[in-house]
């Protein structure tokens, strides 16, 4: 990939020896302290649970772009941390098929018997819920968390969970601003998952829709465990709703846009960030079950092509090397996170899990290859969240086309 040396700094490893293993310090380390049992003259270790089975399996594919990524980064030479040692960076992934006590029990794993010095992908509000308690207790980073819940902004300081997606108050500030464009007198169905994701946005929308002309007067909720959607997407078609808000996800996301379809129900519809893979999620669907959707993003859409955009055809010619499939929104997804990670280790400036944490609660205005033009990020411990910028997208001609306008955080 032609941008990866920009990334690493490529550089002979050190001939210091670091000190012994030692404790988990509140503390950035100094000369002389003890490292994390994860990090070594060597080698970082990171830790990964997000599902690879079950109805969420296609966000599996952010493991293989962040395996990648490392991967290519460790052939390169390995990351020049901020300590002055280069070392080669180790990614153990584990499938929890988003079910929260397979994560709490991955983590654990991860933590205590792999050493790992952070987190990272984590999948899902849930299942960070889960272990949110544990990485504090254990002072171990959960970064670039796959979330947006607004309880990871509630965390006691200093903040341990750091989330990659926008916090859903701020997606729920420009989704719900864009409904307001479309009809100020919306009368609004949502479909939702019965978990801590859905139940988070159904309460974020509810919030900022107080006081407005618009109403929510159709939900419908689904288990994960469920083998179908449609008797709630019939049920919300039925009603008098004049536009959807659809927050399923993976499997259900294209369950629910086909069956929009098949019942003719073509009203105005914003759907999730979080389900906008167009090869996994909106293709399943069927051609022109998605046309004209609306969504948020911060990514650049990578399903049309390497086109001309610089960052674009480096994932392009980055995926075709590394046997990724290139149409991959999630994918390049874990990409990102992964060229994000090699920013914070080069600015670790010790050998502890609270320097990486450091690193990362401090980030200004960091880039990657696929960050919408205007989107970088910069991070603080005040605010636990990576982004604080989206932009709007539309669906229509096989991919998602952005119309430049974008939505900064108000609260």
């Amino acid at each position: 990939m032609k941008k990866l040396s920009a990334s690493l700094a490529i550089t002979a490893l050190t001939t210091a020896t670091l000190a012994g293993c030692g404790g988990r310090d509140d503390s950035p380390a100094e000369a002389g302290d003890d490292c994390a049992p994860g990090i070594t003259d060597s080698q970082v270790r990171i830790g990964s649970s997000l599902p690879a089975s079950g109805p969420a399996a296609a966000y599996g594919a952010i493991a293989a772009g962040s395996e990648a990524y490392f991967d290519a980064v460790n052939a390169a030479g390995g990351v020049a941390m901020g300590d002055g040692v280069t070392r080669q960076v180790v990614l153990t992934t584990m499938d929890d098929a988003y079910d929260s006590a397979r994560t709490v029990s991955n983590v654990r794993k991860l933590v205590e018997q792999d050493d790992v010095a952070a987190l990272m992908n984590v999948l899902g509000t849930s299942p960070n819920a889960a272990i949110a308690d544990y990485v504090t207790e254990h002072k171990i980073p959960n970064l670039f968390a796959m979330t947006g819940t607004d309880q990871i902004g509630e965390q006691a300081s200093p903040p341990w969970t750091q989330a990659f997606m926008p916090q859903y108050a701020l997606e729920a500030e420009a989704l719900g601003g864009r409904v307001l464009e479309i009809n100020p007198n919306a009368k609004i169905a949502i479909l939702y998952q019965n978990d801590g994701y859905g139940k988070n946005m159904l309460a974020d929308f509810t919030e900022f829709f107080a006081g407005t002309g618009v109403t929510i007067v159709a939900e419908q909720s689904y288990e994960q465990t469920a083998s179908s959607i449609d008797s709630q997407m019939a049920n919300l078609a039925a009603s008098d709703a004049d536009m959807f808000l659809d927050y399923a996800t993976g499997a259900f996301m294209t369950q629910s846009l086909r069956k929009r379809a098949e019942l003719g129900w073509q009203v105005p519809t914003i759907i999730t960030s979080a389900s906008g893979s167009v090869e996994t999620i909106i293709k399943p669907a069927g051609e022109g079950a998605a046309d004209g959707v609306i969504t948020t993003s911060w990514l650049k859409d990578v399903s049309a092509g390497p086109g001309d955009d610089p960052g674009v055809k480096a994932w392009w010619e980055f995926a075709q090397e590394h046997g990724l499939e290139a149409r991959d929104n999630i994918a390049s997804n874990g990409y990102t996170t992964a060229q994000l990670m090699v920013e914070v280790l080069e600015r670790t400036q010790g050998c502890t899990s609270q320097d990486i944490r450091a690193a990362a609660f401090s980030l200004d205005g960091a880039r990657a290859d696929l960050l919408l033009e205007g989107i970088t990020v910069s991070t603080s411990e005040d605010y636990p969240y990576m982004l604080t910028t989206v932009g709007y997208q539309e669906f229509r001609d096989g991919g998602w086309r952005p119309d430049g306008a974008t939505h900064e955080r108000q609260r």
